[in-house]
């Protein structure tokens, strides 16, 4: 693959790079009539909102809740008690602790991308509740919008933590929005190297070709611990991909982000998973931080969190020898995440080789493009571009159309290639000695 440098870092997944200072709920108890909390957020997406998430803590007595979408006074920057329309809440009775609700809005409501609005939790008719409502995930606190607010014992009380709520659309996708976390719980096992399982962490992949030149993680470390890189086998850590990590050589004691370089980086081939793990070298436990989230059904609430599914926990008991011994867990997202610093190329060949499986798709080109005279067109290339004519090797058709695929028992043999010169897969004055595929 060809790769450039970045000039820095990229940090994957986006704000859970961010200064956390630890995964714990931050909840508002409501015991009273008018009690209410909820956040100020920007619509992701223009479309239909069918469903709000939102999280209980502690339930001490049920009582009907009231969940809605209302609008923000600009003025004092809380909600305004006015839904956004006359549909958009709904409710949710026989609360229980520690749950995840998604509930159903009267009907489903209009938003535009970029609208500013409020969810809003409340009681519907206050009778005798007191429960505790999760509004948001503690962090060190480092965001102004969006924010999460509380109106208890008539005190109105903002905070820069990142909301625990979520908003599903008609189309079933639970939408991410920025430095918002879709009504999840905040987890942090501890384990050593006597526990099993001993390996735990993150298995991800990337939609892109790329350099891994180091790792971030938000772990408590009291003693020494490694972490491990994992290939695609599953078995088979990378060259250098052993990272010692002395609990000596901490700025101070408790949950804090760990940065580490990578003596050697690794080249990660788009869409392989690949697996980043804490291994306790010592009979002291250590903690990693893991996030939560608990599905609406069939719909995904991993993927509004950065990342998507394809960033999940993964665990391992002892030295892994086949790919089977690793057990992944899809609705986990352990604060584990990659440091990028190199992306791959996007520029189009005008004098390289045309790779395998790649489209062309653009505009005229001006100068000459050198397809690859010494070297063989590799099998599954599609050409969609403008009139270009060169010379180059082709498996036994001299003329061939756009978008001809050619398969695995090709013959080697040197032609020009003219667009469009034949339709389908048709041969004009040659025959082939190998399987051409029309497109």
């Amino acid at each position: 693959m060809s790769l450039v440098d970045v000039k820095g870092v990229n940090l994957v997944p986006g704000f859970l790079a961010c200064p956390f200072s630890g995964t714990y709920a931050l909840n508002t108890t409501m015991d009273a009539a008018g009690e209410l909390c909820g956040s100020v957020l920007e619509i992701p997406k223009t479309g239909n909102i069918s469903k709000i998430g939102f999280r209980t803590g502690t339930v001490t007595v049920s009582d009907t809740l009231k969940i809605s979408l209302q609008t923000v006074d600009e003025a004092t920057g809380r909600p305004t008690g006015t839904l956004i329309h006359a549909d958009a809440y709904g409710t949710q009775a026989g609360l229980a602790a520690n749950t995840t609700y998604w509930v159903s809005l009267q009907n489903d409501v209009a938003v535009t991308r970029g609208d500013i609005v409020a969810p809003v939790v409340e009681f519907n008719s206050y009778v005798a509740g007191n429960l505790r409502i999760t509004r948001s995930i503690g962090n060190s606190g480092f965001e102004n919008f969006p924010y999460v607010f509380e109106y208890v014992g008539s005190v109105w009380t903002f905070s820069s933590s990142p909301p625990n709520f979520g908003i599903e659309y008609d189309d079933g996708v639970i939408e991410p929005i920025n430095i918002t976390l879709p009504a999840v719980l905040a987890l942090t096992p501890s384990w050593d190297t006597n526990d099993n399982p001993d390996r735990r962490g993150l298995r991800f992949s990337v939609p892109y070709n790329c350099r891994l030149s180091g790792i971030f993680a938000l772990i408590y470390l009291p003693a020494d611990a490694n972490i491990e890189i994992y290939d695609s086998d599953g078995t088979t850590i990378i060259p250098d991909g052993t990272i010692s990590m002395d609990a000596n050589l901490a700025g101070s004691a408790g949950a804090k982000p760990i940065v580490k370089i990578l003596t050697t980086p690794i080249e990660l081939t788009k869409d392989t998973f690949y697996r980043i793990v804490l291994h306790p070298t010592t009979g002291t436990n250590i903690n990693l931080y893991v996030l939560d989230v608990t599905n609406d059904g069939a719909n995904e609430a991993m993927n509004a969190i950065d990342g998507g599914v394809n960033f999940h926990y993964t665990t391992c008991h002892g030295s892994p020898s086949v790919e089977g011994n690793w057990t992944q867990t899809a609705t986990k997202r352990p604060l584990i995440g990659i440091m990028i610093d190199q992306l791959e190329s996007a520029d189009y060949p005008m004098v390289g080789n045309v790779r395998d499986g790649t489209d062309y798709n653009n505009a005229t080109q001006e100068g000459t493009l050198d397809l690859p005279a010494v070297t063989d067109v590799e099998k599954s290339v599609k050409f969609d571009n403008e009139t270009k004519t060169g010379t180059f090797k082709e498996p036994g058709v001299a003329n061939v159309a756009e978008g001809v695929k050619y398969g695995a028992g090709d013959t080697e043999f040197t032609g020009t290639f003219v667009r469009n010169a034949i339709t389908g897969a048709v041969v004009v004055g040659q025959s082939t000695a190998g399987t051409v595929e029309g497109d």
